[in-house]
């Protein structure tokens, strides 16, 4: 009887000395599928391979692990004392040939730090991954975000000097997003790469809310995740070649394989844009928004053993093009900026007559130097991961500041950017538990120069000149418990202690301040049917403050970090097989401290002030219809109110402050009051090797408020573009049609309260040439 007792004892620690964890890639035809279904035979334990095509399952030696995917054979694998397994897909031609129309397959992205489904993610997410990232013909995050509900990215005045608008915040000049903005992984601490040239990548995905538990200082409206594509164990090679107006040139070279086959990998990629302009400066007689890029990325991967994987990216980007080419109306005969004032420039930007007319041809520049170390190591049930990255960011800018055709105000500036990250995470690998979890420490260090210069006629001033540092340490946890089968909880908290320092090499003056900041994160899922997700999530978002160059009635010397919560409920739903999705979310956030950009109008000088308190509230909704097996109909929608409800006062000196109440109950500017896409998506084989895909979107954008006095003079109506691309794929040979802008729209992506406006891209079209060998 004891030695009974003593064996039953003994069982649990020889069952959990079975068990294993399995990692390895799907693919097909050399490239990896994400979405593949591997489950434990005869058990619920299983998990979804993600954008990359990589899978990890805890599971028993003598396990047999099923796999199986939409239009593929279904194989099964006994794991054995493999540690790693790859599995070669096969495609299935009688499922493919079947009349039953297939639903969507579920897109898995890595909102929340770990590779789920968008579908069983509690958060508003949405991704495209490889195919769905091509098939669009995404190649930056601005047309990315014309996908999006209630975002909006654009870029003005220069290279690198973006907008982005997010759920109702917009983001600050000179200062950071309201998103955190993270490649493969790495936060990149500026802003200034958010509009750079995508290319090669196997995942695109912005969620939205308060993300600072997860994500960090910044990410108070939410993050966006752009993920590249890894190097792959087989050798893959692809040439990329295109042409458009505008002298549009592009080319591509990508090269993937093992130097040592299922140890080291390696992947290049490459890419040259030329754009020679289609706005014109009727002046100079001049095309000013032209544009070169080129990109080279290059990617180890070592798997030195069955626990131990290394990876290293380096990526180097040159950007030039033009500048500060702000329109105006020049319906006034005296072309004098100082004596006819501002009374010559449009009043209202929907008259459409302002033109570029300038004597300074302005042209900016921005090289990007960015690496990062991913060391992971793999124990029985967690895993130790080590980020360190580093970026260099060197941008600077010359051209008109009156923007009229007289020799008069000039402007220069150069902003750079060198930041290192270290994050160390520890998470659970274990697929087969009710309890999830993730810990971490990060620390950033981030320096930015500043220098900004007027020129008047001939003489030159500086306007600000300094030099403002960053560092952060922090510690983070997130969890996840599933209270039963249908429902789970979620909480994550990140401790920020934040320093900032300035070294005003123009006034010669220091200044230092601190911030220590919590950011609480609470959710509750209910899984109430198979296909019906309820959510309802809290999240406390903080985006970090800083100083200003001086004071000045508009702003004082520094400005405060800004706070919100967020509250938020949603719903994610599949019908019809799948070929029905509607996902959708109604919001609320309660602002402290908004940050707001201005310029003094005596100097030029920028700066930032905040408002005491703001509102936002909203809803979005997004659906996916599979109307027949050849054809997508796809639409979204956002609604967003954001207001500004106690202004309060900022300013300099006693009596010279500028009160902010005479704002309470405006609506905040920049912020577009909806937008939508309505997109239209047919994939038509010929044959088993040639197939047709078209995309057609027509986005729209609301009526836009420039300043917050919400003056009907300088307020935006809504606008509506149409996009389009077909591609044609025989075997290993693409050929792509694409146009944006198809009805040559005049509208504009910013304008200021002095009646200068930034016109958007007219009318493009083009061809690229794809060949994989």
């Amino acid at each position: 009887m004891k030695k009974l007792l003593f064996i039953l004892m003994l069982m649990p620690i020889v069952i959990l000395a079975q068990e294993k964890t399995v990692s390895g890639t799907v693919n097909f035809n050399g490239e990896p599928l994400p979405g593949v279904n591997i489950v434990e035979k005869g058990t619920t334990n299983g998990v979804t391979t993600d954008f990359n095509g990589n899978y990890e399952i805890t599971t028993t030696t003598n396990a047999v692990l099923e796999i199986s995917y939409i239009g593929f054979k279904k194989q099964e694998v006994t794991i054995g004392e493999n540690a790693t397994i790859n599995i070669v897909m096969e495609e299935d031609a009688q499922q493919l040939d079947n009349v039953v129309v297939q639903g969507f397959a579920g897109v898995m992205g890595k909102s929340r730090k770990r590779t789920a489904s968008i579908q069983t993610t509690p958060e508003s997410v949405t991704a495209f991954n490889s195919d769905g990232i091509e098939k669009a013909g995404i190649n930056n995050v601005a047309n990315f975000a014309n996908l999006v509900p209630n975002l909006k990215l654009s870029e003005s005045q220069a290279i690198g000097v973006n907008s982005l608008v997010i759920r109702g915040i917009p983001q600050i000049r000179n200062s950071d997003a309201p998103v955190a903005f993270v490649i493969d992984g790495v936060t990149i601490a500026d802003p200034s790469l958010l509009n750079q040239e995508l290319f090669d990548l196997a995942l695109i995905e912005v969620v939205k809310g308060p993300q600072g538990a997860l994500y960090g200082k910044n990410a108070i409206g939410g993050a966006i995740n752009i993920y590249s594509k890894e190097p792959t164990n087989t050798m893959q090679n692809k040439v990329t070649l295109g042409y458009g107006n505008g002298n549009a040139i592009t080319g591509g070279l990508v090269s993937s394989g093992a130097v040592k086959k299922d140890k080291i990998f390696y992947r290049l990629s490459t890419q040259y844009k030329n754009f020679d302009g289609l706005l014109t400066n009727e002046f100079l007689d001049k095309k000013v928004d032209f544009r070169k890029e080129f990109t080279l990325r290059g990617q180890m991967m070592f798997k030195l053993s069955s626990q131990f994987k290394a990876s290293v990216t380096a990526q180097y980007i040159d950007s030039k093009g033009g500048a500060t080419y702000y329109s105006t109306n020049p319906s006034s005969a005296d072309n004098d900026f100082f004596a006819v004032g501002l009374d010559y420039l449009n009043p209202n930007p929907d008259k459409g007559d302002n033109v570029i007319s300038q004597d300074t041809f302005g042209d900016s520049e921005m090289q990007n130097f960015y690496t990062n170390l991913n060391l992971e190591y793999s124990l029985e049930n967690v895993k130790l991961q080590s980020i360190t990255s580093y970026n260099n960011v060197k941008r600077k800018t010359v051209g008109d500041l009156d923007f009229i055709e007289v020799f008069w105000l000039d402007q220069g500036e150069t902003n750079d950017t060198k930041s290192f990250n270290q994050e160390l995470r520890l998470t659970n690998r274990r697929t087969d538990t009710k309890f999830d979890w993730s810990l971490g420490g990060f620390y950033q260090n981030i320096e930015r120069p500043f220098f900004q210069s007027d020129y008047f006629l001939s003489d030159e001033w500086a306007v600000t000149d300094y030099v403002a540092t960053f560092k952060t340490l922090a510690v983070f946890g997130f969890f996840d418990y599933k209270l039963t089968d249908k429902l789970t909880a979620s909480a994550g908290l990140r401790f920020d202690s934040d320093r900032f320092d300035l070294d005003d090499l123009l006034n010669d003056q220091t200044d230092e301040k601190k911030e220590n900041v919590l950011q609480p994160k609470v959710s509750l899922s209910y899984q109430s049917t198979e296909n019906v997700l309820l959510y309802a999530n809290y999240g406390r978002g903080y985006r970090a403050g800083g100083f200003n160059p001086k004071v000045t009635p508009l702003f004082n010397r520094d400005f405060k970090g800004e706070f919100s919560d967020n509250y938020e409920v949603g719903f994610k739903t599949s019908s019809w097989n799948n070929r029905f999705i509607l996902n959708g979310s109604v919001f609320f956030s309660d602002f402290t401290n908004r940050q707001q950009f201005a310029i003094t109008g005596d100097d030029f000088t920028p700066g930032n002030f905040n408002y005491d308190k703001s509102t936002i509230v909203g809803f979005e909704f997004d659906t996916k219809t599979r109307v027949s097996k050849y054809l997508d109909i796809l639409f979204n929608y956002g609604f967003v109110k954001s207001k500004i409800t106690e202004g309060g006062s900022t300013g300099g000196e006693s009596g010279t402050e500028r009160d902010l109440n005479q704002f309470n109950d405006k609506n905040t500017s920049l912020v577009p009051q909806n937008n939508f896409n309505l997109g239209l998506a047919s994939n038509i084989p010929f044959n088993e090797k040639t197939t047709l895909d078209l995309s057609v979107n027509y986005n729209g954008t609301g009526k836009i408020y420039w300043e917050d006095s919400n003056s009907a003079d300088y307020t935006s109506d809504a606008y509506q573009l149409l996009d389009a691309q077909a591609t044609l794929s025989i075997n290993k040979i693409k050929l792509s049609l694409w146009a944006r802008n198809i009805l040559d729209k005049k509208y504009y992506l910013e304008y200021s309260e002095s009646g200068f406006g930034w016109l958007g891209t007219p009318a493009t079209v083009g061809t690229t040439f794809t060949f994989s060998f």
